[in-house]
């Protein structure tokens, strides 16, 4: 085959990957585009999702989840602030959901909540959100990811399930998952 067939075959080969890169792309993006968390846009519609889901959501009633949106934090130690990342998932221009994770460990990465309107629920969007979470979370250099969820909280054990997360044990009416890739 002359030079100029070959230029031809590689920049074809190279607008159909493009095509179906796009096209892959697209199709995420009609699942709800993923944002960073926005303090003025995003925390009252989080609050809400969290005095909806309160019993899901938190270990204890002590927890504050305004405290740990306004400081970004995991916790309440003042080393912690700044380092939990929260990412909103919008659809028909409403905060379909949200996921909050850390850094636990230099290689261990923490979804410490993911949580999806009622609205909204049943679409695949907590799946979408738990999948960008570890995927960000491997981009920071995690080896494996844990979480947290409630042993009556099957509909979420599911999502994690398909995503590969593996049931480590349970205590006190918690299950703890880990993924490994």
């Amino acid at each position: 085959m002359n030079r100029t067939k070959k230029i031809i075959l590689a920049l074809s080969i190279t607008f159909a990957l493009c095509a179906g890169v796009a096209t892959f792309m697209y199709r995420n993006v009609e699942q709800g585009p993923i944002y960073d968390f926005n303090a003025s846009r995003d925390t009252v519609a989080i609050m809400d999702i969290f005095n909806q889901n309160w019993y899901w959501l938190l270990a204890s009633e002590h927890s504050s989840p305004a405290f740990m949106i306004k400081y970004r934090t995991p916790d309440a130690n003042p080393m912690h602030f700044g380092s939990l990342h929260i990412k909103v998932l919008y659809k028909e221009d409403k905060l379909a959901g949200f996921a909050a994770y850390y850094m636990e460990t230099p290689q261990q990465g923490r979804l410490l909540f993911l949580a999806v309107a009622h609205e909204f629920r049943g679409k695949g969007y907590g799946k979408v959100l738990a999948e960008y979470a570890m995927q960000q979370m491997f981009a920071m250099g995690a080896t494996h990811i844990a979480l947290w969820t409630r042993v009556s909280n099957l509909p979420a054990q599911r999502i994690y399930k398909e995503l590969g997360f593996k049931e480590m044990f349970d205590e006190n009416g918690y299950v703890f998952f880990e993924y490994w890739p």
